[in-house]
């Protein structure tokens, strides 16, 4: 009885331990299954190396991309200047062709339509001893604040009427009797640059003609509402005019030019993140 006993132990324990062992060889073979899935789902080192790699040198490649965007706009800017600064031509007959005319200076002759002027703006003043201040407006409103005199002119030769900014009068000065010294009567002789239609701003309000508020130059609309050629002119003239008289010489010969910020920012992002990538990566240190 002892005997069939302890042989009835000994064959369970064996069991047991058996079980145990067979127990253990699954559970660590579902635990190398396991971390040999993560293994292979998970990007090896090489790979991330390269693929970081992209941001320093797409931001490179950007900023010389904008250092040639600069290059271009001030290359456009003297071209502007140089258009504008050149010798007056004559106006052609054709007006359509003063679409690859702006900024060109052109000779006209004939008579101003006081009653048809209206203003647009507010504008800030561009001085005539260097380029125009952007934000003006905000700096020095009571000087700077102010709105472009629009008078209708009938050309001697055709008898179409465009339209001229004789300049720039301060708020105090928007209606009309408040510049009326200004008045030219009779046949005149000027010479003004060639403005196009501009874009609206973004958040600038539309121009309503029905209450005669005018914000931007849109030639097409002004054509319509007063009758005549869509045709602009910036008045040139003494840069001290009379008083009551509004300042003439408003062209704003410039382009909007932040290249130099955004090759500061993109070249700065190479730099650094080129020193992070080597010194994870190479160097083997941590980031921070």
């Amino acid at each position: 009885m002892f005997r069939i006993l302890c042989s009835t132990t000994r064959q369970t324990t064996i069991n047991f331990c058996s079980n145990n062992s067979a127990l253990r060889v699954r559970n660590s073979s579902n635990v190398y299954n396991i971390v040999s899935r993560t293994q292979r789902n998970k990007p090896p080192v090489e790979v991330i190396k390269w693929v970081l790699l992209v941001i320093p040198v797409t931001s490179f490649g950007l900023g010389c991309w904008q250092m040639y965007r600069l290059r271009w706009k001030l290359e456009l800017i003297d071209i502007m200047s140089a258009k504008a600064n050149a010798a007056p031509v004559e106006l052609p007959h054709d007006l359509s062709d003063l679409d690859g005319m702006e900024y060109v200076p052109v000779k006209v002759r004939g008579v101003f339509l006081h009653d048809k002027e209206f203003t647009i703006g507010p504008r800030a003043l561009i001085e005539a001893e260097g380029p125009a201040r952007p934000g003006s407006l905000m700096s020095d409103p009571k000087k700077n604040q102010g709105w472009l005199v629009i008078t209708p002119f009938k050309l001697k030769e055709t008898g179409q009427v465009i339209l001229i900014n004789r300049g720039w009068v301060p708020q105090t000065m928007k209606a009309k009797e408040q510049h009326s010294a200004s008045f030219i009567k009779g046949e005149v002789e000027l010479t003004g640059i060639v403005r196009l239609t501009e874009k609206r701003p973004p958040f600038m309000p539309k121009n309503n003609p029905e209450k005669g508020a005018w914000f931007t130059r849109d030639l097409d609309q002004m054509a319509a509402t007063i009758g005549c050629e869509p045709v602009w002119l910036d008045a040139r003239g003494i840069p001290d005019p009379p008083p009551g008289w509004p300042v003439p010489n408003q062209t704003r010969v410039t382009l909007r030019n932040e290249h130099m910020s955004y090759i500061v920012t993109w070249l700065s992002l190479s730099a650094f993140t080129s020193v992070m990538w080597h010194r994870y990566f190479i160097r083997k240190l941590p980031l921070l």
